[in-house]
């Protein structure tokens, strides 16, 4: 079910993809991704997590279709760490992607990642995708997401529980 259901989303995103070319974009813009530490509450692993920049020479494409749609294609490196602020447990992770993320005016969306990713999962985004708050991804993963939560997870790859390698 998880393949068939990416195998539908990753069409989706194509004939998005497709249909873009056919509409004019009202605006465009290239420009570095600035990624500054933060940590991610303890909600998410039952502790908090500081994630600091390691290596990032990301750089984001964003188009801005007529309808109000905007799409931000991101390439480039980024490479992160992870610390378990309760333990000082910390690891490293390339998550470089790359990936795109289309934003629907209505607060829809989905973002395709390919590669190396992470996410951090927030609990009405667990609960709905039965996803532990931290995850690193390999492969293809599909999320479509509304309302500001994560409404659905699809993965043609292997993903890693974060939570579990930080000692949650």
């Amino acid at each position: 079910m998880r393949n068939h259901h990416v195998a539908t989303c990753v069409t989706a995103a194509a004939l998005g993809a497709s249909a873009l070319a056919l509409l004019a974009p009202a605006a465009q813009a290239r420009e570095p991704v600035t990624f500054t530490p933060f940590t991610i509450p303890a909600n998410r692993c039952g502790f908090p997590i500081d994630v600091g920049v390691v290596a990032n020479s990301e750089y984001q494409d964003v188009v801005t279709l007529a309808d109000g749609t905007t799409v931000t294609r991101i390439r480039g490196r980024l490479v992160l760490s992870f610390t378990n602020a309760a333990t000082g447990s910390s690891i490293v992770r390339n998550v470089s992607g790359p990936t795109t993320e289309t934003d629907h005016p209505d607060g829809t969306g989905t973002f395709v990642g390919e590669g190396l990713n992470w996410f951090a999962f927030g609990p009405v985004s667990q609960a709905n995708t039965g996803e532990p708050g931290l995850v690193f991804t390999s492969g293809l993963v599909v999320l479509q997401f509304a309302g500001g939560a994560v409404a659905d997870f699809s993965l043609d790859g292997e993903q890693t529980n974060g939570c579990e390698l930080l000692g949650g």
